[in-house]
């Protein structure tokens, strides 16, 4: 059986990304995604497309014998990068494939560092022309995907191949050695996310690894959904971080701020904390648009999968939260500062008033 395994691994490298001057940077080696036969799209529908840069293949020697990997990089504007490599493989069963789940050279490297080496090339190549790039490359989001032609299988629908074998593909999915250990109640729960458009294709999703049964012309942009879903995953982590650092000094900083004369303080904290809220909210914002072009309804529903899989809106609410927190620090500081200044008022037009009478009583005199 021929498969191919593609590897999917998520980056924040930056703020933000402006494409346009990336690709002008890149001199030809970067090109716009160009998206496939998208199976029931309206006409005209506007389409989210990332830079791409294809790398050179890389040959190494795996644990049952030499492999070819195909990396290539995309780069979005939300400041992050996603690195996809494709791994022909031969297998005698789909059970096989789980070999292959961490994948492992025989020099004693991992898939993953070599991965991380592609990504830090590319961060480093780009770096001039990112917004507040990070310091240094952290852990990626990964995610793993099973590819299966369906020449390859037996004759009949997918979906119905799917019921005769959601055990096998279930211990896959979960990473089990032995089917037989999963409980029905665990076999249910993996498979659930299945999708099927044509009565050849079949999409599983689970939330660290899926099954595509699809021909590789048709495949391609429901790998692109579940590259974008790992991404968002990614940024939405990676969000949720700051947002405790900055909510943890926003305390401190509102705290002092909020002492009795502190007025050039609390002007500075009010300006940090406009600054950051907007930034973060836009950021936020801008995580959720680059999904909001799923005009192929299939596609559509392929992402709503792995959004559930992936628990994105329980990831989304969390930083939605935190941003009404940080925006409750800067309206009960900016409240506080108001009040303060009117308080000063007050007190300067009652010393007028006072001043005025005392002026009044000695010309008098």
């Amino acid at each position: 059986m021929n498969a191919e395994i593609v590897y999917l691994f998520a980056y924040d490298i930056a703020h933000e990304v402006n494409l346009t001057v990336v690709e002008a940077a890149m001199r030809g080696t970067a090109a716009w995604l160009d998206h496939g036969r998208l199976k029931d799209a309206p006409q005209s529908f506007p389409v989210y497309r990332p830079l791409t840069i294809q790398m050179n293949q890389v040959n190494v020697e795996g644990p049952h014998g030499p492999l070819v990997l195909s990396p290539s990089v995309k780069l979005f504007d939300i400041g992050a990068l996603s690195v996809k490599v494709r791994v022909p493989v031969h297998v005698s069963a789909p059970s096989d494939l789980s070999a292959f789940r961490d994948l492992q050279f025989c020099d004693g490297t991992t898939l993953a560092d070599a991965v991380h080496v592609i990504a830090t090339q590319v961060f480093q190549r780009i770096r001039p022309q990112l917004d507040t790039p990070v310091k240094a490359l952290a852990q990626p989001e990964g995610y793993t995907v099973y590819c299966i032609p369906p020449a390859d299988l037996a004759a009949g629908e997918a979906a119905e191949w799917l019921v005769h074998n959601e055990r096998e593909i279930a211990s896959l999915l979960v990473g089990e050695t032995d089917p037989a250990r999963l409980s029905r109640q665990e076999v249910s729960d993996t498979v659930q996310h299945s999708y099927s458009y044509y009565q050849h294709d079949l999409v599983v999703i689970d939330w660290d690894a899926a099954l595509v049964i699809d021909t590789p012309e048709d495949a391609n942009d429901t790998l692109y959904v579940m590259e974008l879903a790992n991404l968002q995953l990614e940024e939405l982590k990676i969000y949720d971080q700051q947002l405790d650092r900055v909510l943890e000094k926003a305390y401190i900083d509102v705290a002092r701020a909020s002492r009795p004369g502190m007025f050039g303080p609390r002007r500075r904290v009010l300006d940090e904390l406009r600054e950051i809220k907007m930034d973060l909210a836009k950021v936020a914002d801008e995580i959720s648009n680059i999904t909001k072009f799923f005009g192929d309804w299939h596609l559509a529903r392929v992402y709503m999968g792995c959004a559930s899989r992936f628990h994105l809106a329980e990831w989304e609410n969390t930083v939605s939260q935190k941003l009404k927190a940080l925006d409750g620090l800067y309206t009960m500081l900016l409240h506080d500062s108001n009040n303060r200044v009117m308080l000063w008022l007050e007190v300067s037009i009652v010393a007028l008033f006072i001043l005025d009478l005392f002026l009044l009583v000695m010309g008098k005199g």
